[in-house]
């Protein structure tokens, strides 16, 4: 069925505010690691950075590529001079910094091959080249690694919201959390339920299709069946798939069950994802027909295990059957 709550209700923590909090850059030393390709950037920003009357966007001779391998080396670089005095003699606590940066960067670099955007496929190997560094023993060689994923991860997620018309909803089945993103503003941050394991919401890139207020679920399975449930009326829906699964209120699931574990609960849906009624407002209201609905894994593996998840064909429709409530 579905689920209520208030959009400002308890935020989970893997939402993506978590991984990249505003701070300064602060300047402390130590070695880089011993990796050809990271140091030969790095060379080439330091000599274009360090040279009398030469500035990053305007280096003598240099391409657009080089140009920006000096910015991203520089902005790196930055980076893991505040990590190493962040973190100076906690190599753990940089470690896990790390483990953060990269599951929310390989959650939001899904979400971008479900949209089929292909400048994601380029960021993406750079954010599993510097995590494949994470096992570095040396808090020397663990600095730049953290640093390289951090800059990586907030290079997709800046790129991954400002897509398109900027209009995305996305829906982590691992955190059973919601976001709805407006030129890159969070416009919804709420905690959802979606579907039991017998009939999971589906997986991949979608769409809104139309809305409805108010509407009443009716079971597409007969009465008898282990599925069947009588109607059931709800304030509005927004629908995303053709096959019955939509964004939606439910007064009879109480607010502190929603979150991380409720699709295994008493209160998964039959498909739909259960939205606290004030966010479903703010969406009903404020998503056109077409908005993108991404629904993801969300549990941080590899991009290719989670695409290999995806249970919808190219234009978005399911391929896994019926859905309702």
């Amino acid at each position: 069925m579905s689920a209520t709550a208030s959009a400002g209700s308890k935020r989970s923590p893997r939402s993506w505010r978590a991984f990249w909090p505003p701070s300064s850059l602060t300047a402390t030393r130590f070695r880089w690691p011993g990796r050809r390709a990271l140091l030969v950037v790095i060379v080439i920003a330091g000599l274009a950075l360090g040279s009398p009357g030469v500035s990053v966007p305007r280096a003598a001779g240099a391409s657009d590529a080089v140009r920006a391998q000096i910015a991203e080396a520089a902005a790196i670089k930055a980076e893991a001079n505040r990590l190493a005095l962040q973190y100076r003699g906690n190599p753990q606590g940089l470690r896990e910094a790390g483990h953060a940066g990269l599951v929310a960067g390989r959650n939001d670099a899904t979400v971008a091959a479900f949209l089929q955007l292909g400048w994601a496929r380029h960021l993406n190997t750079a954010l599993e080249r510097y995590g494949a560094m994470l096992g570095a023993v040396h808090e020397q060689q663990l600095v730049p690694a953290v640093a390289g994923i951090r800059y990586f991860a907030s290079q997709i997620h800046n790129r991954l919201i400002h897509a398109g018309s900027g209009r995305l909803i996305t829906v982590s089945l691992q955190g059973q959390q919601l976001i709805a993103f407006d030129q890159g503003r969070v416009i919804v941050d709420t905690l959802v339920t979606t579907g039991r394991p017998a009939l999971p919401t589906d997986v991949g890139a979608m769409q809104v299709l139309r809305k409805d207020a108010p509407w009443t679920m009716k079971s597409p399975w007969p009465r008898g069946s282990a599925d069947w449930y009588p109607d059931t009326p709800v304030q509005m829906v927004v629908w995303f798939t053709k096959n019955g699964e939509g964004l939606h209120d439910a007064s009879w699931q109480p607010d502190a069950t929603l979150g991380p574990g409720s699709q295994n609960g008493p209160y998964a849906s039959h498909g739909c994802i259960h939205v606290p009624l004030s966010a479903v407002r703010i969406l009903f209201n404020w998503a056109p027909v077409g908005t993108p609905v991404v629904v993801y894994p969300g549990d941080g593996s590899p991009v290719a295990n989670q695409v290999a998840q995806q249970s919808v064909d190219a234009l978005g429709n399911p391929t896994s059957g019926l859905r309702g409530d």
